[in-house]
């Protein structure tokens, strides 16, 4: 009895020991992480003094992206943090310690820097207008001056959180068209290139002259020619083509027009004004409720947009809101871009001074609506992309087996 009591004191002994020993290796290792990871402060850290591959690291980190998804989770967390009494300045570097984005990071690090020194966390914030928009600015600023910073950062996170799950929903319906339309273009440039000359090569051994080849086939030999001996100056009339296209569309006039041939287009322009209206009313839900002057909110919103249509028309609002109209008002003149439906919830939303609640209805059944679209569209390209690739794949093989039956007979 004395021995297996003696045993299992041993073992208990064994496995504090093991616990602590275990305890200890990641202390180690995460002091080891900490003092590989440099902490760099904007407005402090000198980058002149840097060497060079440290200057380049941090020119690539300082342009790079920070994702969504990572910014909905920082919100959330810092909220959470917030409710449970932890200060802000605690809060700020301990998820700048946890998140793995190291532009992020440096960011998250500066603002904490920043709170230290007495400013507030909007201030900072708006100082990466590049990875915080006026929105989320607009939100915290509204909760700091109303002292509910951890319900606005809660909503705030819910609504970037559905932004992203909205924007995961649109890349992946647009993945599959995309990557087959892309092997597809590969595949008839291989053939063009490679195996179009060969086989002309070989029906002209086997006694085929070049008036003979039918027309699809004649077709073919001049697109591969064209590859094969100016392939140059395709890529230089296609790169010039794209610039071209890019200084027009960054003009006044070839942006609006741009904007509104997208607007426009069958199936997939209905679902992007879908998409607009989403982001216009659930902006503005979200900005009202956190107590911003309608007018600022509006101001927000047209500078969030990427649409120049929608981003015109807010702007247009924002003046007849300022001589005492009602939003419901001007955007009922545009019927193409907000639907009567919008127009007259919002309406009332107006009229019982609940425009944050209705904005949430509108959203929801919004996002409801998309969701449905992006099934159809899905539903739909699949059909479509399979009859064209048939096509595709019947026009190429009338192309080069015509040619091989003439030969054959002629054999």
């Amino acid at each position: 009895m004395e021995k297996q009591v003696f045993e299992e004191q041993q073992a208990t002994k064994k496995k504090d020991q093991g616990s602590k020993d275990l305890e200890k290796l990641l202390n180690v290792a995460a002091a080891q992480e900490k003092r590989q990871r440099r902490q760099v402060i904007y407005g402090v850290y000198d980058k002149a003094r840097q060497p060079l591959w440290v200057r380049i690291d941090d020119f690539l980190v300082d342009h790079s992206h920070v994702p969504l998804e990572e910014k909905a989770y920082f919100f959330h967390l810092l909220a959470v943090m917030i409710d449970s009494g932890i200060p802000l300045i605690q809060s700020l570097k301990m998820l700048a310690n946890r998140t793995k984005n190291e532009r992020f990071r440096r960011v998250l690090d500066t603002c904490a820097y920043n709170v230290t020194q007495g400013k507030k966390f909007s201030e900072t914030m708006a100082r990466f207008p590049d990875v915080f928009g006026e929105m989320e600015v607009g939100v915290v600023k509204s909760g700091e001056a109303a002292g509910n910073l951890d319900k606005m950062l809660f909503r705030l996170s819910d609504q970037l959180d559905k932004a992203h799950e909205l924007q995961t929903k649109l890349i992946t319906a647009s993945v599959y068209p995309i990557v087959v339309l892309i092997v597809l273009l590969l595949v008839a440039v291989g053939m063009l290139i490679w195996i179009i000359p060969s086989l002309v090569d070989l029906l002209r051994e086997g006694g085929l002259e070049d008036k003979d080849f039918p027309f699809s086939t004649k077709f073919l030999i001049g697109l591969s020619a064209a590859f094969t001996n100016y392939w140059w100056a395709i890529v230089f009339v296609g790169i010039i083509g794209y610039m071209i296209f890019r200084i027009y569309t960054q003009s006044d006039n070839g942006r609006l027009k741009w904007d509104h041939f997208k607007l426009r287009i069958p199936v997939i322009g209905q679902l992007r004004r879908r998409v607009l209206v989403l982001r216009f009313i659930s902006m503005l839900g979200i900005l009202i409720e956190a107590g911003l002057p309608v007018v600022q909110s509006l101001k927000i919103i047209a500078t969030s947009l990427n649409s120049e249509l929608y981003r015109l028309k807010t702007w247009e609002i924002i003046g007849k809101v300022q001589k005492g109209e009602k939003i419901s008002t001007g955007l009922a003149e545009a019927p193409f871009l907000f639907p009567e439906t919008v127009t007259q919830m919002l309406g009332v939303g107006e009229q019982s001074a609940s425009i944050g609640l209705i904005s949430e209805k509108i959203a929801s059944h919004y996002d409801r609506e998309i969701d449905n679209a992006l099934k159809r569209l899905t539903s739909l390209f699949e059909p479509i992309m399979i009859v064209f690739v048939g096509l595709t794949v019947a026009i190429l093989a009338l192309a080069i087996l015509t040619p091989i039956f003439q030969l054959s007979s002629l054999v």
